[in-house]
């Protein structure tokens, strides 16, 4: 599938972009929240963002490889642009495939291992303090640096907020992250190379490095975004054996298609054997 970088993205783009919506008035998505103000007109972020991408490489790239209207209204913000967001109550920012895959795959996961938990949080595993970083975990701090070289750009943060996992299946004391493209970035890559503890990773190390280098995303608000998300991702992986928990598990989003009922595909069979693999653990 093509993957969107929104880096390729120049406010002339836009500007192109809005002159064809205008004379052409394409058929589109009805836009529910995420909006581009244009002579005091609404006009759809996403789509434009979407036919601005066309016009920077000559390809339109799916609906859903663009992670939502926050993130189009954010884009389009920063390249100079009057935006508005209005999210409904109870509504999910999240794109509507990636809220049913994910749906989904929750279900897979209470067929077949029970009692499922959403965004849970240990106190254990929080943001370290950034600024001092004296009482900082010694494999933590290591993966910082290694993280902060790639850019030159210092990681930022919450000291003392704790951290959230997709996915928790607490008899198998078990944390689940589904990873979407925008955790696969070169920050990521070089976090992963410096883990000190590859062993305990629950997921193909390698692979994801492959993948980071491959997709390549880029998150530039802010500017560390793409480095905070990346340490963030390793203080879960490092910490969450260190208190008693199981090797964080993995899933990118496109490997299963588990909306489609892909639950009898080979990678849906390792998973289950790997997440299965822990049933016992720890007992």
């Amino acid at each position: 599938m093509m993957q969107f970088d929104e880096r390729l993205i120049h406010k002339d783009h836009v500007d192109q972009a809005i002159r064809e919506y205008l004379e052409k008035k394409p058929q589109h998505s009805k836009a529910r929240s995420a909006f581009l103000i244009n002579n005091g007109v609404r006009l759809p972020a996403k789509f434009i963002l979407r036919l601005a991408y066309e016009k920077a490489t000559g390809k339109m790239p799916p609906s859903e490889t663009l992670t939502g209207g926050r993130a189009s209204v954010r884009v389009l913000r920063n390249l100079g642009f009057e935006t508005i967001y209005e999210k409904k109550e109870g509504k999910s920012n999240r794109n509507p495939v990636k809220n049913e895959r994910r749906r989904s795959f929750r279900a897979f996961l209470e067929k077949n291992f029970g009692e499922v938990e959403l965004e849970k949080k240990f106190d254990e595993i929080r943001v370290p303090d950034l600024k001092s970083r004296i009482t900082m975990d010694r494999e933590l701090f290591s993966i910082l640096e290694k993280i902060e070289s790639v850019r030159g750009i210092q990681v930022e943060g919450q000291a003392g907020r704790k951290l959230a996992f997709d996915f928790y299946l607490p008899q198998q004391k078990t944390a689940i992250e589904f990873d979407e493209r925008q955790h696969f970035t070169l920050p990521r890559a070089a976090a992963i190379r410096a883990c000190k503890s590859k062993n305990k990773l629950g997921f193909d190390w390698e692979r994801w490095m492959r993948l980071c280098e491959e997709i390549n995303a880029g998150d530039n608000s802010p500017a560390y975004r793409d480095e905070q998300r990346a340490f963030y991702d390793a203080v879960r992986d490092v910490m969450a054996p260190k208190i008693g928990l199981n090797n964080v598990i993995r899933i990118y989003e496109d490997d299963v298609h588990w909306e489609k009922g892909e639950e009898t595909l080979h990678a849906a069979k390792k998973m289950l054997e790997l997440i299965g693999s822990f049933h016992t653990k720890g007992d």
